[in-house]
């Protein structure tokens, strides 16, 4: 590889990506399925279950798995879809003699009630024998019959969710596409991915296409700070995806901020509470939303600024005037409705802190940006909440209205 000299300064090429990615932070899991590989292996029947959201990696785990597994000497069975009926074993008889048989369903969210019920015949009928079911699924999604196939136990049974990755493996996928660690400020930008793998890919090639990353000898830099549009062309795709309520749920939550409550989002959104638990429930699978409580905020960062980002602007202003006018008590019979409060005298520091609280940042993040600890955020944004006379992030929010504000 060669240096080239651009007008930036010392750049360099960067190298096409990989076909296959190399697999980071995903060691425990893996060594989860190697424990059923070798139970396999000695004789026994075992059952892998892989859940998580979509982008998570769940194929390229399996990928993993199955390679691990021809070392073991297993024979590969992929069964989806599904293919004979439900008494063929797909083996040869040399190979059902001696080698254990390992049974990949892939995306098994997708498979109807009838394929369901045949995996679960075929499961039944090979107890005792030396194979291992390794399915991975979306959480929380597919057919009755694919949640009996996977809440039996079979031997030796794994259930691995496949989570966010923590921000070392994330740097490290960072490392694999650019050939390079990339820079402190490249690294945090990096981080708002919240270590969503299908994200984390996109926003590197993204920010490569666009030549907002300098690729230097030992480093990538940040040449600008942009959202990449393909990030925004993946997202709409994610988005259409969805059923229409919660693609309303996750439009309208994201420009309350990234966290918003219950609350808020009843008298926005005109549907009871039991309407609204429902479709938490639903978009919870998605992977995009946290719910504690009677709070709900986005996973990560870069997810919520996409959505926000996806609704018009005058649009995001008609909901916070939505908002703002719900969250007003209704005045008494007779009184003179009182005039709208102007926003409270802010200095430079506090104007800054409230910015920031409007991104979703959180008080190291804010800490970070302006130079001082997040104990000292944290006292300013007390002294906040009792100049404005709320108790939240949100409410405070909602009464500081500041041009420039996020929209």
């Amino acid at each position: 590889m060669t240096a080239t000299d651009t007008r930036e300064g010392l750049s360099m090429p960067v190298a096409p990506l990989p076909l296959r990615l190399p697999l980071r932070g995903r060691e425990n899991e893996l060594a989860r399925v190697l424990r059923a590989l070798e139970f396999g292996v000695g004789g026994g029947c075992a059952l892998v279950v892989v859940e998580g959201p979509p982008g998570s990696g769940k194929t390229r785990f399996l990928d993993e798995c199955v390679t691990a597994a021809e070392r073991l000497g297993y024979v590969i069975r992929h069964q989806f879809p599904l293919s004979g009926p439900p008494g063929e074993s797909g083996t040869t008889g040399d190979e059902a003699a001696d080698r254990p048989r390992l049974i990949v369903i892939d995306d098994a969210h997708f498979l109807g009630e009838r394929a369901s019920d045949a995996l679960l015949a075929r499961r039944d009928a090979q107890r005792g024998s030396k194979v291992v079911w390794l399915v991975a699924r979306r959480r929380g999604t597919g057919s009755r019959s694919i949640d009996a196939l996977l809440a039996g136990s079979i031997g030796h049974t794994e259930r691995i969710t496949l989570d966010a990755l923590r921000a070392p493996a994330s740097l490290q996928v960072a490392v694999d596409i650019l050939g390079v660690p990339p820079a402190p400020p490249l690294a945090r930008v990096l981080n708002r991915a919240g270590g969503h793998p299908k994200l984390l890919v996109e926003l590197v090639e993204g920010m490569r296409e666009e030549r907002t990353i300098r690729v230097g000898v030992h480093e990538a830099e940040l040449v600008e700070e942009r959202i990449p549009q393909r990030l925004r062309v993946l997202l709409q795709t994610m988005l259409q995806e969805y059923p229409d309520q919660c693609r309303q749920l996750l439009r309208v939550a994201a420009v309350l901020g990234r966290e918003s409550t219950v609350d808020a989002l009843l008298p926005i959104l005109h549907m009871s509470p039991s309407t609204l638990l429902l479709i938490l429930d639903r978009t919870f699978t998605t992977g995009v939303l946290t719910v504690d409580n009677a709070r709900v905020g986005f996973t990560n960062e870069l997810l919520w600024r996409l959505v926000v980002d996806s609704v018009p602007a005058t649009l995001r202003q008609a909901l916070r005037r939505q908002v703002a006018a719900a969250a007003r008590p209704e005045p008494l019979p007779g009184a003179r409705p009182a005039a709208p409060a102007g926003p409270p005298d802010l200095n430079g520091q506090e104007y800054e802190i409230v910015r920031l609280v409007a991104e979703g940042l959180t008080n190291q993040q804010i800490g970070r940006r302006l130079e001082i600890s997040p104990h000292t955020v944290n006292y300013h944004l007390k002294k906040l909440f009792r100049k404005v006379g709320v108790n939240s992030r949100i409410a405070l929010l909602r009464e500081i209205r500041l041009e420039g504000l996020p929209r």
